[in-house]
């Protein structure tokens, strides 16, 4: 089964440290490395695509890009032909650049993963956007890519292979060799997955473009650009081509338009994508309170504005939370990261929806903005350079990192206010993703008496508290922020979500007539936005970097 993990240091600190995330869960962030660029590619404005592993205790350092080499960040370019690579001992970096090296059809090989040395490859148009899993019981490393491969062309026997551009996988015992053992040296009994028909070899098409893979119950899934849907149909050859089509899509796309399409997004958009892309291009996500553009919709038309890549990470059995960016929004309106939440209980994959609150609202977050990010590395770092610290204008495509302890990070691509971009991509950085501590009112790490007595001393008012249920939006303090509360209390920073037995919960008296008194002739409702803790710039000893150790390896 595929697992992440990583550790490191962060150049910043928050006042409020999140609880165990859930599906209803908005974030805030730390800066990882101090907010240095960990990768730029020389002469191309569409470096993205990361995709980070913990290497596993299984590749031996002997096997390693280097010794000391704990972290691979897969990424690529926009229309390049290698799938890249940079090494780092710890997530604060500095990040170096693994070239595999060898001379195979005329070209040293590059990355980790090399079209043009490959004589069966070179007229692939381009190889990108990697997604890597690590695979502990066959001990392997998966790598998903997307690709546009080989000119269309027929069989002997008649058998038609149309040019796609879609994903496709390969993989690698160390990591660090996914190319064909047969045409470009790659590992024995490892590269890419194939199919042949008559005298015609082609690599197997997976799945949709752009996917992003994950394991439930032993069964891969993915979801792809537009958050579309895809389920391979054999737990136990998960690659294997279609039977029917070998040449064809081998996973099985999610087609069952739902009440959200049938009855509203199909008004605005062409075709059916996939219930997060219908949900964005319905009246519901105009209207809803966390929408950055009330009244907006993204509707995923061609080459319009859309959902564009994505990243997942399952929370549950049930609950798969989605982060996206959108692309060709006029006027980069939607310039930041945002999340929603597929809910996958239903043991059918063609039946998963976007989840719902408890009153029925979608869950959809704007987790970070180019506008914070570059707040909270100048804060850091006034004047910071941007050859070496991240200065976005607009971000782009992520990658969602989980270590061994639960941490969570946040890996994305960036449109540089100095060096540019196209796209959402052009640069890419790290941050750490915090879960609000909820009900932390005072914001001191802890939820506690102290607590209470801010949301006392509030009560009533048309002013939101920190820390409190993201998705009460009406603005004014109530007993739903008692409530917040008192289900945390005795939680510190960084806690499991409690139950209210878990601790000896004051129970105020008069409440209600208190709450009466307050809200006597007293409703507003706020504007829509969002809750963000405040970003404490600290200094870590050891982890004060020059400009030029914090990304001396930059390609």
């Amino acid at each position: 089964m595929p697992r992440f993990s990583a550790t490191g240091c962060c150049a910043a600190i928050l006042l409020a440290h999140g609880a165990a995330v859930e599906a209803g869960t908005i974030y805030d962030f730390e800066l990882v490395g101090q907010g240095a660029v960990i990768a730029r590619v020389a002469g191309d404005n569409q470096t993205a695509f990361p995709s980070v592993i913990h290497v596993p205790d299984w590749i031996a350092p002997a096997d390693r890009a280097d010794a000391d080499a704990n972290y691979y960040m897969y990424y690529g370019t926009h229309g390049g032909q290698h799938i890249r690579m940079k090494w780092a001992a710890s997530l604060d970096g500095p990040w170096t650049d693994f070239d595999l090296g060898g001379v195979f059809n005329g070209q040293s090989r590059r990355g980790v993963f090399d079209v043009e040395a490959d004589p069966t490859r070179d007229t692939y148009d381009h190889a990108a956007a990697p997604d890597v899993h690590i695979d502990d019981a066959n001990q392997r490393i998966i790598l998903y890519f997307h690709g546009q491969n080989q000119p269309s062309e027929t069989s002997s026997g008649g058998t038609r292979a149309t040019r796609r551009h879609e994903s496709f996988v390969t993989t690698s015992s160390t990591g660090l060799n996914f190319n064909d053992p047969l045409t470009a040296g790659g590992e024995s009994g490892r590269g890419p997955v194939t199919v042949t028909v008559d005298n015609l070899t082609r690599d197997v098409w997976i799945g949709e473009d752009y996917q992003r893979a994950f394991q439930k119950n032993g069964e891969w899934y993915s979801v792809a650009k537009r958050a579309i849907i895809n389920a391979s149909p054999d737990p136990l050859d998960p690659w294997a081509p279609s039977a029917a089509a070998p040449f064809g899509e081998a996973w099985t796309r999610e087609n069952t338009p739902g009440d959200l399409w049938t009855n509203d997004a199909s008004t605005v958009q062409d075709d059916y994508y996939s219930p997060g892309a219908s949900f964005l291009a319905s009246s519901e996500f105009a209207s809803h309170p966390r929408n950055p553009n009330p009244g907006v919709r993204v509707t995923s038309n061609g080459n319009d504005e859309r959902l564009n890549h994505v990243s997942v990470n399952l929370l549950s059995p049930d609950d798969l939370e989605v982060f996206f960016y959108v692309r060709e929004d006029p006027s980069d309106r939607f310039d930041g990261i945002y999340r929603i939440v597929y809910d996958i209980s239903d043991p059918d994959f063609q039946n998963w929806s976007v989840k719902r609150d408890s009153v029925g609202q979608v869950l959809f977050d704007v987790v970070l903005t180019p506008q914070e990010l570059a707040a909270a590395v100048q804060a850091a770092h006034p004047g910071a350079d941007p050859t070496y610290f991240a200065d976005p204008v607009s971000l782009g495509d992520t990658d969602i990192f989980v270590d061994d302890d639960g941490s969570k990070y946040l890996f994305l691509s960036y449109v540089s206010q100095q060096f540019g971009g196209a796209q959402g991509e052009g640069q890419i950085t790290t941050v750490r993703l915090i879960p609000h501590l909820y009900g932390d009112y005072n914001q001191d790490g802890v939820v506690d008496l102290a607590d209470y007595t801010t949301w006392r001393d509030r009560l009533g008012q048309a002013a939101p508290l920190p820390n409190t249920d993201p998705y009460d939006g009406d603005g004014v303090v109530t007993t739903a922020e008692y409530d917040v509360w008192r289900s945390n209390f005795g939680l510190p920073g960084g806690a499991g979500a409690a139950s209210p037995a878990a601790a000896a919960v004051p129970e105020p008296p008069g409440v209600w007539a208190m709450l009466a008194a307050a809200l006597a002739g007293l409703y507003a409702v706020a504007p829509g936005g969002r809750r963000r803790a405040v970003l404490l710039p600290v200094a870590r000893a050891g982890h004060n970097r020059s400009p030029a150790g914090a990304n001396d390896s930059l390609s």
